[in-house]
């Protein structure tokens, strides 16, 4: 698909309260406004990368996060957080917080949250969509328009990018035998990006 049909697939998705991300069943999210070049500027400032061209369209044609996988992108300063009240530069503070002397990848941004600590994210140099859990970046070997498209498309992101473990147990409620389908490792290789 060609990017500006993609962002106008994109944009007809998010525009539906109920397919605006892949949770909106949880809650209706709010989408914010299309990001500034003010916005994006500032932005590409305090993180000191440029971010990748696609990922500029969607926040300054679509909106400034809140609509996408899983939980929805999470916007600039000035536009949708997430539910700890963080923009893309709070949160690539906090998620490489404890990564010491020129470990952190400047242009690793975060994305959108799956929950239970894991995390899409960008390399902004090179559009590839990363992974972030306990176990480190992982890449999983799609560019973000592919991401994008398939989420555009209604295809399940969680199918593509995690493994699943199945578990069997006793429900605590009915006492009767069940098994539960848990999410487990992101799917890709060891992230190998360059780091400043």
């Amino acid at each position: 698909m060609e990017e500006t049909s993609l962002i106008s697939a994109v944009a007809k998705r998010a525009a539906n309260p109920m397919t605006r991300t892949d949770w909106a069943d949880r809650g209706v999210p709010e989408m914010a406004p299309p990001a500034t070049p003010e916005q994006l500027g500032q932005t590409e400032r305090v993180l000191k990368c440029r971010l990748h061209p696609l990922h500029r369209r969607l926040l300054q044609e679509v909106g400034n996060g809140g609509f996408g996988p899983a939980d929805g992108l999470i916007g600039l300063p000035g536009g949708r957080v997430d539910h700890d009240g963080r923009s893309v530069v709070e949160l690539r503070e906090q998620l490489f917080a404890d990564q010491t002397g020129g470990g952190v990848p400047v242009q690793v941004v975060p994305l959108c949250d799956w929950g239970d600590g894991a995390w899409s994210c960008i390399d902004e140099d090179t559009g590839h969509v990363l992974m972030l859990d306990e176990a480190g970046l992982t890449d999983t070997g799609m560019s973000l328009h592919d991401w994008m498209s398939d989420w555009a498309n209604g295809v399940s992101l969680a199918e593509k990018l995690f493994t699943f473990e199945e578990r069997s147990g006793i429900n605590p409620f009915t006492k009767r035998p069940m098994t539960a389908r848990l999410r487990s490792r992101p799917i890709g290789t060891p992230y190998l990006g360059r780091t400043s």
